[in-house]
C-alpha cells in the first residue's frame, strides 16, 4: 500500500515538474516605433529650375530711416491685429458665459432629452 502512494505521489510530481516548464520566453515582445513623416518632401517638377524662389527681405538695413520706417510698418500691423481681436472679444459668443463657446446660446432641453455637445463637452 505504502508502494503504490509513493508511485502515485511520484508519478503527480513528475506531471507537474513537466508542465511547469515553459519554453516560451517570459518578456513581452516590443511593438515596432512609430514611423512619422518628419517634413513634407516638396514634389519637383520637370521645370521646377524656372521658378523663382522667394526671398527673405534683409533685416539689415542701410539707413536709420529705412529702419525707422520699417518698424513703424510693424507697429502698425500689430494696433491693427490688436484691434480686430479687442473687437472680436466684444462679441457675446466670446464674453457672454452663457454661451459656452457657441455662436449661439445652446438650447435648454428637458433632463431627459439632454445630448452631450461636443463644442463645451457639456450636456444641454
Amino acid at each position: 500500500m505504502k508502494k503504490v502512494y509513493l508511485i502515485i505521489f511520484v508519478v503527480c510530481l513528475f506531471a507537474t515538474d513537466v508542465t511547469g516548464q515553459n519554453t516560451r520566453s517570459t518578456e513581452t515582445p516590443k511593438p515596432p516605433q512609430p514611423q512619422y513623416q518628419a517634413a513634407k518632401k516638396e514634389k519637383k517638377s520637370f521645370l521646377s529650375f524656372l521658378k523663382k524662389k522667394d526671398k527673405k527681405p534683409n533685416p539689415f538695413y542701410s539707413t536709420k530711416e529705412e529702419e525707422v520706417t520699417a518698424f513703424r510698418k510693424k507697429m502698425k500691423a500689430v494696433s491693427k491685429k490688436k484691434a480686430k481681436e479687442e473687437k472680436l472679444a466684444k462679441k457675446p459668443e466670446y464674453s457672454d458665459p452663457s454661451y459656452f463657446g457657441h455662436k449661439r446660446p445652446p438650447k435648454k432641453r428637458p433632463v431627459g432629452k439632454q445630448k452631450f455637445c461636443k463644442v463645451c463637452k457639456m450636456k444641454h
